[in-house]
């Protein structure tokens, strides 16, 4: 009991920390220029649900504000005690290493699941009937997605000294670059996945998957084998940092 409760007290306390930092303020600027961008959408003429997801949500929340948001919270965590040199104290305490890793793994997924659900949420109520009617069927990709995130960017943070530059890389070079590149190289991004999930959910909404995103050059999968690899991702994440941050040396 005594070990549960110093779990969760680290776990708020780290929650605290990160509610209170560059990382809150840099994704509330973020959501708040998203979210002008899908008023101004909302008055041009008639939109329907497909259009928000296919104009709004794919471009602008799925490949973009999604993964920068979790990595600012999934970063901070334990990269922020290293930068800060706070980390030898917290790993003097009696609590074993992977709980450490445990209470600020839920911290960040706590925070992250607020922030990305929330902000979709806020997304679609900047979008209006249609904007709504989009959250309802994309909520179930973005919560897979942001379990995914934070656990890769979680794991980041205990192998890399600077890894907020490490997740940075990959969000936009890996999720933007690679994700939407022919052939099955894009299935290396998280985006890719959560596409797949959102075209098999969208698609009584009429947005099969057009333009750059054809069936022929997206290639996608079945969404319930996309959330399967999702949480698989997440999962091993989490195990493979948990096992780095319990071996690895930190100065």
């Amino acid at each position: 009991m005594t070990t549960a409760l110093a779990v969760v007290q680290m776990m708020l306390t780290a929650v605290r920390r990160m509610i209170w930092s560059r990382q809150t303020m840099i994704s509330l600027l973020l959501l708040a220029l998203v979210s002008l961008g899908c008023i101004a959408w909302s008055l041009r003429g008639e939109r329907d649900a497909g259009d928000f997801l296919q104009q709004v949500l794919l471009p602008m929340y799925v490949a973009f504000l999604l993964p920068i948001s979790c990595l600012g919270f999934a970063t901070v965590g334990i990269a922020g005690d290293r930068e800060e040199g706070t980390l030898v104290y917290l790993l003097s305490t009696p609590l074993p290493r992977p709980l450490i890793y445990t209470a600020k793994f839920a911290a960040a997924l706590l925070l992250a699941l607020v922030w990305s659900l929330g902000g979709l949420w806020v997304l679609g109520t900047a979008g209006g009937p249609a904007g709504r009617e989009a959250v309802a069927v994309a909520w179930p990709a973005a919560l897979l997605a942001t379990l995914a995130y934070v656990g890769l960017f979680q794991w980041f943070g205990a192998v890399f000294r600077r890894a907020t530059i490490m997740a940075l890389g990959y969000a936009l070079f890996l999720e933007v670059f690679l994700g939407n590149m022919p052939g099955i190289i894009k299935r290396v991004a998280i985006t890719f996945y959560t596409q797949c999930i959102l075209f098999e959910a969208a698609a009584p909404l009429g947005l099969p998957p057009s333009g750059p995103h054809s069936a022929a050059i997206f290639q996608p999968i079945a969404g319930s084998t996309a959330q399967m690899i999702l949480i698989l991702l997440a999962a091993g994440f989490f195990v493979l940092g948990a096992v780095c941050f319990s071996r690895r040396e930190y100065p």
